[in-house]
């Protein structure tokens, strides 16, 4: 694994913070720009891998421990790149046009 990579955050969080709280703290660290963030229990990206915005991740089966000792996983995301701000994407000029 590239525990280099910017994308690779370790963060120490309460059991008790909602999914979206961890997502906001994702986006904060890597500066991703995408509003369509999620997080999974596993690399497989299933939907039912997929953790909830809404619940707690101690709702989601992530117990915690003390901070003295706490509990590790790996947890995982992926993003959609949305591009929203480039002119030279977000132009039509070429698309619909006949090759001659």
């Amino acid at each position: 694994m590239y525990k280099d990579y910017p994308g690779h955050l370790e963060l120490l969080v309460h059991s008790h913070i909602p999914v979206c709280g961890l997502i906001q703290m994702i986006i904060e660290e890597t500066d991703i720009s995408s509003s369509k963030l999620a997080v999974f229990r596993d690399r497989s990206r299933s939907p039912e891998s997929v953790l909830s915005p809404d619940m707690t991740l101690e709702e989601c089966g992530f117990t915690g421990d003390s901070c003295h000792s706490p509990e590790e996983v790996i947890l995982f995301y992926d993003y959609t790149v949305e591009f929203t701000d480039c002119p030279i994407l977000m132009c039509d000029h070429y698309f619909g046009q006949k090759v001659n």
